[in-house]
């Protein structure tokens, strides 16, 4: 079985950052799982968590973190998201879907972001905001298919 490296899109990631960046937090349009799903879609074609869209919510309810860890099978988001992505060490390259707990934290405990050079973006009651890449606990990225 051989292995091709998939290359992102780094243009279409800027042109959705672009388009995106001004736009305000907005559960279940626009939250940190539609962001950074929206982000892959750009690079990729395809979301990182395109079955996981909607599933985290009923009517305008966040489900609680028990509730999650039933649905996702995982008792942390980092273990939810390493079942789909190849965790990176060290400095993610730019694309890599990301983690803090610096900014704004939602249910999960932390804020989804994307790798952005020497910052993280993450969204927050204006749009994006950018956090030194210091600030992320944890990264991912697709690697190979």
């Amino acid at each position: 079985m051989s292995h091709q490296k998939i290359i992102p899109d780094l243009n279409s990631l800027n042109n959705y950052v672009a388009r995106v960046k001004q736009q305000p937090f907005a559960w279940f349009s626009n939250d940190c799982l539609t962001f950074t799903n929206g982000a892959f879609k750009a690079m990729y074609g395809k979301g990182w968590a395109d079955d996981w869209v909607g599933k985290y919510h009923k009517g305008n309810e966040t489900f609680k973190r028990d509730q999650l860890r039933k649905i996702f099978k995982a008792r942390t988001i980092e273990e939810a998201i390493s079942g789909k992505l190849t965790r990176v060490d060290g400095l993610p390259p730019k694309g890599c879907l990301v983690l803090t707990d610096q900014c704004r934290r939602w249910v999960i405990g932390k804020a989804m972001g994307i790798a952005w050079g020497r910052h993280a973006l993450f969204l927050n009651d204006d749009g994006l905001e950018a956090l030194p890449i210091e600030n992320i606990t944890s990264a991912w990225n697709i690697n190979e298919v």
